[in-house]
């Protein structure tokens, strides 16, 4: 498990502590289709909201102008819609009146200052936003020190999961892991435990009650496990 990079690009606007994504709100004008391609580039993908809590962690940077997000109408099931990373949510946010299909043309949405949803032709070029994934999940089997210098090359560094929040979130993402354990940036170091951001360990979520027994070899680096 890897915590994602925050990237040096022009537009950037807000990184939330302790939230799943980082949302990004960038002003150059591209139809759907470009904005989609620039997102998966320079970021995760455009914006994608499953819920009420990230569409309150959008109001801030949101603009009077109309801007993209990353829902779109389903290529197989026309009356249906689908995000750009193909996630299904039951989450809706419309305008009033919509969606109301206007002659079935309209297969991307945008929004607007309050962040409710409204159709548009893909082809139009406007602002848009796109997310960051916070935790990034590396199917290569490595050693911790071989994680750890993995990330700190390609990434920022293996996770300092600080809260029951963020050991959650990575817990989510640790279900498309193909084994049961991965590692995270916690190691015993002078007989306590530490994250590699140099914070001491505070929030504790041990598959026991207690915490490992020290000084054993295969206890020194803190794995999170799918139970």
């Amino acid at each position: 498990m890897e915590k994602a990079r925050k990237e040096d690009v022009t537009n950037q606007e807000t990184y939330e502590e302790g939230k799943l994504r980082a949302y990004h709100y960038v002003s150059e004008e591209k139809t759907w289709s470009e904005a989609q391609q620039y997102c998966h580039e320079h970021y995760t993908d455009l914006a994608f909201i499953s819920n009420q809590e990230e569409v309150d962690q959008l109001l801030p940077i949101s603009r009077g102008d109309w801007t993209w997000i990353g829902l779109h109408r389903d290529a197989n099931d026309p009356t249906g819609w689908t995000w750009s990373g193909g996630e299904n949510s039951a989450f809706r946010f419309w305008k009033s009146g919509e969606p109301n299909n206007a002659g079935g043309i309209e297969d991307c949405v945008m929004v607007q200052w309050d962040m409710r949803w409204m159709y548009s032709l893909c082809s139009q070029t406007l602002p848009f936003l796109c997310y960051k994934e916070k935790l990034i999940l590396v199917q290569e089997m490595k050693t911790w020190e071989e994680a750890l210098e993995y990330c700190r090359d390609y990434y920022t560094d293996l996770p300092s999961l600080l809260s029951e929040t963020e050991h959650l979130q990575a817990q989510s993402k640790m279900e498309a892991a193909q084994t049961d354990h991965v590692w995270t940036g916690l190691i015993f170091l002078a007989r306590e435990w530490l994250w590699v951001n140099g914070d001491h360990l505070e929030y504790q979520a041990w598959t026991s009650r207690k915490l490992p027994h020290c000084p054993a070899q295969y206890l020194h680096c803190g794995t999170l496990t799918r139970d």
